[in-house]
């Protein structure tokens, strides 16, 4: 879906959607790739450009004993790979595409709208019109809070701004 407040063509799904989709358009899509299941990775060969990252859906307090959880460096890779992608079509998704990658797609679409009025909710709102199904993953959001906001007021703000999300 073409976003025009980022001006940039971006999508939100689950494995078995973007494996299709990136067979049905290779080369076209910059994919950010959320996986930890026990039959591997997915396999992307017509991604123009591929970031692995691989943690489980759990979030505080609510996970299995080995369960892997989002580190802040996953957020920060993710970050870093959609600012180097630009404007260029990307494509977020994990197994069910509602938890993991709407809530990493909410990080990556504020990342992009900071500093402008309500960013916070506009970004969920851009998340929700791309992946009406969703249920951010609470775990993902507050690292990226952590992340994207300068100082512990402006993180009450945005949680604030946020809630019952978070």
């Amino acid at each position: 879906m073409y976003v025009p407040e980022l001006e940039q063509e971006m999508a939100v799904l689950g494995r078995d959607e973007a494996e299709l989709l990136d067979a049905q358009e290779p080369g076209r899509w910059n994919i950010i790739s959320i996986s930890n299941e026990p039959l591997g990775a997915p396999v992307f060969p017509g991604a123009r450009r591929l970031l692995r990252l691989a943690f489980d859906d759990v979030e505080d307090g609510w996970g299995e004993p080995d369960a892997v959880y989002a580190s802040e460096e996953d957020i920060e890779k993710a970050l870093s790979f959609a600012r180097k992608s630009g404007n260029q079509p990307l494509l977020v998704h994990c197994t069910a595409g509602v938890s993991r990658s709407t809530a990493l797609a909410w990080a990556l679409v504020y990342d992009r709208l900071r500093g402008a009025p309500q960013a916070g909710r506009t970004a969920i709102e851009i998340v929700r019109r791309i992946r009406p199904m969703l249920m951010p993953n609470r775990h993902v959001l507050r690292l990226g809070i952590v992340l994207l906001t300068a100082n512990a007021s402006e993180a009450a703000r945005l949680r604030k701004e946020l809630a019952p999300l978070v």
